[in-house]
């Protein structure tokens, strides 16, 4: 398991040794954490997740936009039926990149549910920008369209949406507790 974690990790940073593709995702994600921070005064957010959470969505677009189809390809092993555009495949933690996958969204979403305090919004969020970046990773010849990668952050996000939610009730409850006596 840690040799996975490991492997995943490698993974997510290998396209930083291109500084090209360093640039852009530290400037991105710079932009997206301002942007962020302008939302959070705007809606009524907790400005410092916010600001994570947009630095966050920009290292979640920078690992999944920066490879090219020719240099990500499928592992061996692993059984995949060709759709035409897209690989179906199922569920899996078997592997860096299935690893990866399933933690990639989870400081994202962490992040903007502890800003927002809306987490069914937030998953719903999630939920479609990875179908996004799946059907849009082909598209634009950056990797491959995989139902497997969206099962995967799909259920990152989910697990991250409810351990934030849950986190937050538990707060409402005791400040409720606290009042009340």
């Amino acid at each position: 398991m840690f040799d996975q974690i490991r492997q995943a990790a490698g993974a997510a940073l290998g396209f930083l040794s291109d500084p090209l593709i360093a640039g852009g995702v530290c400037v991105g994600s710079a932009a997206l954490g301002l942007t962020a921070r302008l939302a959070a005064r705007r809606f009524g957010w907790r400005p410092v997740p916010a600001v994570l959470a947009g630095l966050f969505l920009g290292l979640v677009l920078g690992v999944t936009f920066s490879r090219t189809t020719s240099n990500h390809t499928a592992q061996p092993g692993v059984t995949q039926v060709d759709q035409g555009f897209c690989y179906v495949d199922g569920f899996s933690l078997h592997g860096a990149n299935e690893l990866l996958n399933a933690v990639l969204f989870m400081p994202l979403v962490l992040c903007a549910v502890a800003a927002t305090h809306r987490p069914v919004a937030v998953f719903g969020a999630a939920a479609a920008l990875s179908a996004v970046i799946e059907l849009g990773q082909p598209l634009l010849n950056r990797g491959l369209c995989e139902t497997q990668d969206f099962l995967n952050n799909t259920a990152g996000s989910l697990i991250a949406t409810g351990v934030v939610a849950g986190l937050l009730a538990l707060r409402k409850r005791r400040a409720l507790s606290s009042t009340s006596a």
